[in-house]
């Protein structure tokens, strides 16, 4: 019995340490996992504190900016006084009454903004979120409509006036050509037949007096044998005894022509030297003329072919980019612009032209050799006459022979020559039209100056001092912004062309792509079309009614600040220069598309480059009639063809979905807002980064769980009987 109840207390004594030992385990396990439950739930609830807090200090923004601009900006409370506030406000700490699982602590909260709105990323897209959903509603509405059915036609008027004015130039040369090659031609006519009838004129005395000469010359020959013959006598007749005076009379009378005979031997040496150098000169003359001439004529068969490669690319280009869907009018004048198009082939010339051209300069170059050939002849024989006897009838012929010769030569080449004539009558009588032209091209110059002299008056406005350091700070502003952001300067927009069909050329060429770039848009071009509406619908215009009062010299304020739009367009540092821009841009629109309607209106001109000439015209007169209506009624006929009204804001918007899709237009749109606001956008921060150290108080065994965070990550730290973690959130206004 006593051994029973020995093992008995054994056993009883070993349950019991065994309960304990097992029990001390499930103590600590479920300590453990309390703590760990307790950092868990402490983790989630810092990591939304810090999120929340962060939220907070962004709620905070600008009221000011976002009433006039609707973009946000941090403003009002101190982000990091929001930051910690959320923070502690989310955590109930160790001074409650009440029991509570977590007494979080809050220590380092730090909230860091970055991202200002001076950034040209961060300020296209809070522009983007803005209007992203009414900007391609208004584009639709206010301006799509009332441009449909515009782009068919400009695009094909675009093309029959770059042909036509490809053609123009290229004919002009050719033209000028053909008149230098004629020029060569008269010139060489007129200068070898003078010279060589001066030459053989003076050859006609020496011909005509041969004769008499050799006549004299033997009679002095004569009477010189007669006088050797006496004197040769005399000295014997004096010796025989006679008497000396008696022998003086016998004596025979001397040479008497010795004057005349060297005279007329220095006059035909003269006259073979004049003849050879006549000979020399047609020579040189003829050689010079033919390779001018040719010259000239090469250039002009260049330019023809030149007009001949552009109709060619035309027909090409037509053929690509014909069809699509048209109403009757688009189709009658896409018909008319055709066959504007084809009348343009009737400028070139055939080959045929220019090789009986080059034959007709052989010919005349021929001929000049051939005179200059019988002028060296004739001078030969007149330098061969003096001392000869017999050459009269050679004299004679080859005097006949180079003055028929002349005659020929004269009669087709000389002044007033058959073939100079007919070759003059033959290149004007393709110019029937250049009188007509050409007054149309000087009446569209002198319009051309009236409308740049129109558009200049809207530079004049000077504006006060105020208003000229207002445009001043402003542009100040936007340089800043722009090398902040390293943005290259944009070249500026060429100021007016001086000449009006270089005017019009670009002016159809901005239009065309205006209206490609409206179609774009329509079809989602986004950042461009955000932007346009935008600044449309939060910046200043000066509108046609200002406008038409600062002409006047009425007293119009010229501040930035009412005419925004234009200097985000332009950015001219002069209070009226952007003004002065947009107008200037919208007349160019005007003038292409009445430069359009005045292809289709002058047509029955007949020859291409003379309606050319007064579409052009036409184009200039209506577009300047077009900006009196603008300032007048504040609105504009699209086209005569098109009957719906455009407003001032519907070309700006135009030229904003144009140009504005670039830094510099957005450096500028900045640029307005800081001037406006007094803010400087570089610190107008658009993002916020929190970082907040937060800590719990751990129940149990910290120590336990500082030497497990040895082995394993428990997210943070250890720090006496506390467990500290950090937590970071971001938030922004995009």
């Amino acid at each position: 019995m006593s051994h029973i109840r020995r093992r008995s207390g054994r056993t009883s004594g070993s349950v019991s340490v065994y309960f304990i030992a097992a029990t001390a385990s499930l103590f600590l396990l479920t300590s453990l996992l309390i703590d760990f439950a307790r950092i868990a739930a402490f983790r989630k609830q810092a990591e939304l504190s810090v999120k929340s807090g962060v939220r907070s200090a962004m709620s905070s923004f600008d009221p000011i900016i976002y009433a006039k601009y609707g973009l946000f900006i941090r403003g009002g409370e101190a982000a990091n006084e929001l930051f910690r506030t959320t923070l502690e406000g989310n955590s109930s700490g160790e001074d409650n009454e009440a029991f509570s699982f977590l007494d979080t602590r809050w220590g380092q909260a730090e909230v860091t903004e970055s991202r200002p709105l001076a950034g040209h990323d961060v300020f296209r897209r809070q522009v983007l979120e803005e209007m992203k959903y009414k900007a391609p509603i208004d584009l639709a509405i206010e301006v799509a409509s009332r441009f449909k059915g515009l782009s068919g036609t400009m695009k094909e008027a675009t093309r029959t006036v770059d042909l036509l004015e490809q053609m123009r130039k290229a004919y002009d040369r050719r033209e000028k050509a053909f008149d230098d090659a004629y020029d060569r031609q008269r010139a060489h006519g007129e200068k070898v037949a003078q010279k060589a009838e001066s030459a053989i004129s003076s050859a006609g005395g020496v011909v005509g007096g041969y004769d008499d000469y050799v006549a004299k010359r033997e009679e002095d020959k004569s009477r010189r044998q007669a006088l050797e013959r006496w004197e040769a006598e005399r000295d014997a007749r004096l010796n025989a005894g006679e008497d000396s005076e008696e022998i003086e009379k016998d004596k025979p009378e001397g040479p008497r022509y010795g004057a005349e005979i060297a005279a007329y031997e220095s006059r035909a040496a003269s006259t073979a030297r004049e003849l050879g150098k006549a000979a020399d000169e047609a020579r040189a003359e003829s050689d010079k003329f033919v390779s001018k001439a040719r010259e000239a004529l090469i250039k002009a068969t260049q330019s023809n072919d030149e007009m001949l490669a552009i109709v060619e690319r035309s027909r090409r280009d037509t053929g690509a980019t014909s069809g699509g869907s048209e109403d009757a009018l688009e189709s009658e004048h896409r018909q008319t612009m055709e066959e504007l198009r084809r009348s343009a082939e009737d400028l070139i010339l055939p080959p045929a032209f220019f090789s009986e051209y080059d034959a007709e300069i052989d010919r005349q170059y021929s001929q000049g050799l051939t005179l200059a050939g019988e002028l060296g002849s004739l001078s030969s024989l007149i330098a061969s006459a003096p001392g000869s006897t017999g050459m009269g009838t050679a004299l004679s012929s080859g005097q006949a022979q180079a003055s028929d010769c002349l005659s020929e030569f004269s009669d087709d080449y000389g002044a007033g020559g058959r073939i100079i004539a007919q070759r003059k009558e033959m290149l004007e009588s393709r110019r029937s039209y250049e009188a007509e032209r050409k007054q149309a091209e000087a009446r569209a110059e002198s319009e051309w100056r009236s409308a740049g002299s129109f558009l200049g008056s809207f530079s004049a406005g000077a504006g006060s001092d105020e208003e000229k350091v207002s445009v001043e700070r402003t542009s100040v502003l936007y340089t800043e912004n722009r090398e902040w952001n390293r943005s290259e300067e944009e070249a500026r927009r060429t100021q007016r062309s001086e000449a009006s069909s270089q005017g019009r050329d670009e002016a159809m060429t901005s239009v065309n792509s205006l209206l490609d770039v409206l179609e774009g848009a329509v079809e989602g071009v986004r950042d461009q079309l955000y932007f346009s509406e935008y600044a449309l619908g939060r910046m200043t215009h000066f509108p046609p009614s200002s406008a038409k009062e600062l002409l006047s010299g009425g007293e119009i304020s010229l501040s930035v600040h009412g005419q925004e739009v234009e200097y985000i367009l332009y950015g001219l540092n002069h209070p009226s220069g952007n003004i002065a821009a947009a107008y200037g841009e919208i007349f160019a629109f005007r003038l292409a598309v009445r430069t359009m309607e005045g292809l289709i209106e002058c047509r029955s001109a007949g020859h291409p480059l003379l309606v050319l000439a007064a579409a052009l015209v036409y184009g200039i007169t209506q577009a300047m009639a077009d900006m009196g209506a603008l300032l007048g009624t504040g609105k504009i006929q699209l086209s005569k063809y098109l009957k719906v009204d455009t407003y001032y804001t519907d070309y700006l918007r135009l030229f904003l979905l144009l140009h504005g899709g670039g830094s510099n237009p957005t450096a500028r749109a900045i640029a307005v807002m800081e001037h406006g606001s007094g803010l400087d956008f570089r610190g107008a921060y658009t993002y916020a980064s929190g970082e907040g150290t937060a800590s719990v108080r751990l129940w149990f065994f910290p120590g336990l769980l500082k030497a497990l965070a040895r082995v394993g990550d428990l997210g943070g730290s250890i720090k006496g009987n506390r467990y500290e973690a950090t937590y970071t959130a971001d938030h922004s206004y995009i």
